[in-house]
This record gives C-alpha cells, structure tokens and sequence, in this order.
C-alpha cells in the first residue's frame, strides 16, 4: 500500500487517486477473539496541499472473523469508516502532532491503516442483538439449548425477602 509521490511533488493541488485491495491482514493485537480478519480493500485520494503537506482521505472496508462477546460463537463482522492522514516529508517545528512524517518520494500507508483499524474495532462484538449467551452454571449456549441449571441464584443478602414472600 505505497502510495508514489513522484508525478503529485509536482504541482500543489493535485490530487492522485488510490485503490488497494489485500485478501489477508496481519493484525497483532494479541487477542483470542479475533480469528480472521481480510480481505481489505483501501480506496480514497492523496493531495498535495503544498508546503510539502499531502493529505490523504479515503475509505476503509474491511471483513473478519470474531468471537461473540456473550455466546463465543464465531461472527462474520464488516467494518466500513472513513479517513484522513496528513504527510510532510521535512520535520515542523511548529509541533503540529496530526502530521506523519515520511522520506523519500513513497508514503507507505499499510502501518497507518492497521492502526485505523485497531482505533474503529468495536469494543463488543455480537452475533445478533438479541444473543443470550452462556450459561453461568453449566456454560451452554443459550442460543442453541436450553440448559436445565437452576435459575434461582440469590443474592444472600435478599434471601431474607424471599423467606417474607414464602410466609404469604
């Protein structure tokens, strides 16, 4: 995913237009829930704002394989979001923190997309909406059986309510 800057250095405005696609992505997350996650596709445009400032917008989609954060079940998700990175190739010292630093004529966007990525993951992912998960007792999955685990688990400190509701 290297964008070529050569032809875009020349003239500030103009604007270069990208579309990467890659079938497998190496996320390092050190997460168990996370299976799968590919293919990619990366789409947008680069420009050159001038003062060797180039700014690239674009769109991420992105497929993968998780687990269901209440049944553990395997969940195909789809993530679509936008994006905007700005690049200067000579060190500001104006301190603007938004602006990445790049050398030479060629902007490698692979790094930045994977922390797109991670920043737009959700923070729970469900297999549907109304996903009754596992089990406490037993840990079936609720989804697919019903388990026959005693359901009467009360807090001690309100079994003392439950002795009023018994005398009746």
């Amino acid at each position: 995913m290297k964008l070529n800057l050569v032809s875009l250095k020349q003239a500030v405005g103009s604007v270069l237009d990208f579309d990467f696609k890659q079938e497998n992505v190496e996320l390092d997350l050190n997460r168990e829930d996370i299976l799968f996650v590919g293919p990619l596709r990366t789409k947008g445009q680069i420009e050159n704002l001038g003062d060797r400032i180039y700014q690239v917008t674009g769109q991420i989609e992105v497929e993968a394989k998780a687990l269901c954060s209440r049944c553990l079940s395997a969940t195909p998700i789809s993530l679509n979001f936008v994006f905007s990175l700005k690049y200067s190739d000579i060190v500001s010292e104006s301190g603007e923190e938004d602006i990445i630093p790049f050398f030479g004529d060629e902007i490698d966007l692979y790094p930045k997309i994977l922390e797109e990525i991670v920043l737009n993951w959700p923070s729970q992912i469900l297999c549907s909406s109304d996903c009754r998960g596992l089990c406490p007792n037993c840990g079936a999955n609720m989804n697919t059986t019903d388990c026959k685990c005693k359901t009467d688990n009360i807090d001690p400190r309100f079994a003392v309510l439950k002795q009023l509701l018994k005398s009746d």
